[in-house]
């Protein structure tokens, strides 16, 4: 969509977004937003059933029309208005009568935004990344928590804290309190990701398979099959997790297999949790020897536990014993990736901070109150609230 030129529109006037996805449906929903009392509504092409124009429709009145001024060339809509100053528009899926609508407004002279654009444009930063962060969310769960964010915890919660300026010790607990939630808040819209690592053909893509329920990794027994990183979004017990099947772990000559090598270490730097494969059907060797030493805070799995294990007493004692092929040990091992992953979860009512910039400035706040800065600390808090 292309904006409307600024001499044209203003912040009083109007904007048009589309809510729904880009694509074939069966609905689309398109929301003007703006001042609904502009005279340009009256050029717009719809006729109300109920004869009305859209200024006088009432506030959640759902209203059946025509767009389009002639009979022959004008298709069946509904249209609400939600509040005040926004309309919905409900038309067919297609993309046809989508741009159809879209250029009838900007033709008036409204403005055309994203939704995220609209949202920040009328709502302002704090309210427009807590919706967009809602919009992102894949699970109830984390939905759940963010919906009870974006509806006034978090921003109840940042005002409470502009009130305690008199209570350091008070304003620095509070302050603490949002921080601990803040790697939670992030993962709310964007997964955790979870790199499983090991030598050659110990089995990383049976288990991604395994673990994901369906085959999304290649799977075959000569070493070097993945040369680039897999990855498949999932849900553990509501938690959304990015499984990352990586090439293996071992010393080559071959350019292709090392390309993939050194990106299998660029993910494991970043990845919130690293599992290390073991095939126990195997003897140990230095190149398993080498990985445990590297990331000794790796979740360790000894895999192909159906067969006859080689390995005994030498496997980690942390280690969890697992079978792609049967299934043994698969619940425990989720399990104990939620656990590390997601260690307390918030009761209802907490307040979490979702977004990096959010975090951000509460961590100078919170640097601010520590020396006793008050003002810093309000600043940095109207800052998060703008």
């Amino acid at each position: 969509m292309t904006e409307c030129d600024d001499s044209i529109c203003d912040d009083n006037d109007l904007s048009a977004a589309l809510l729904t996805p880009i694509g074939r449906g069966a609905v689309a929903t398109i929301r003007l937003q703006g001042n609904l009392d502009s005279p340009r509504l009256s050029d717009i092409p719809f006729r109300a059933a109920n004869g009305k124009v859209l200024s006088q429709q009432s506030i959640g009145r759902i209203v059946f029309g025509q767009w389009g001024q002639k009979s022959a060339d004008s298709e069946d809509i509904v249209v609400c208005r939600v509040t005040p100053q926004a309309l919905e528009i409900h038309c067919h899926g297609g993309d046809v009568a989508v741009q159809r609508i879209l250029q009838d407004l900007q033709h008036i002279g409204c403005r055309a935004l994203d939704w995220q654009g609209q949202n920040q444009r009328f709502l302002g930063t704090f309210e427009a990344e807590c919706m967009d962060a809602l919009s992102r969310a894949t699970t109830w769960k984390t939905a759940e928590i963010l919906h009870e964010q974006s509806s006034g915890l978090l921003r109840n919660s940042l005002e409470g804290l502009l009130t305690l300026s008199a209570d350091l010790t008070e304003l620095t607990s509070r302050l603490d309190e949002l921080l601990r939630w803040s790697s939670l808040g992030i993962h709310l819209s964007q997964p955790w990701i979870v790199v499983l690592t090991g030598r050659p053909n110990v089995g990383k893509s049976s288990l991604i398979n395994a673990l994901l329920g369906y085959e999304r990794a290649i799977v075959f027994d000569q070493p070097g099959t993945t040369r680039d990183v897999v990855t498949a979004e999932t849900a553990f017990d509501g938690w959304p997790v990015q499984l990352t099947d990586t090439a293996g772990l071992r010393e080559t000559s071959e350019e292709l297999e090392a390309a993939g090598i050194a990106l299998t270490r660029q993910k494991l730097e970043i990845a919130d949790m690293r599992l290390i494969l073991i095939d126990l059907s195997e003897a140990p060797s230095p190149d398993d020897e080498a990985l445990l030493a590297e990331w000794p805070d790796a979740v360790v799995i000894g895999h192909k536990c159906d067969l006859t294990d080689q390995w005994q007493d030498r496997l980690p004692q942390h280690a969890i014993r697992v079978s792609s092929a049967t299934g043994t040990g698969l619940v425990e091992l989720q399990t104990m990736i939620v656990n590390r992953l997601v260690p307390q979860v918030p009761q209802p009512g907490t307040a979490i901070p979702v977004t990096l910039r959010q975090i951000r400035e509460l961590q100078t706040a919170h640097a601010a109150a520590s020396t006793g800065d008050i003002a810093s600390c309000r600043q940095a808090i109207e800052r998060i609230l703008m």
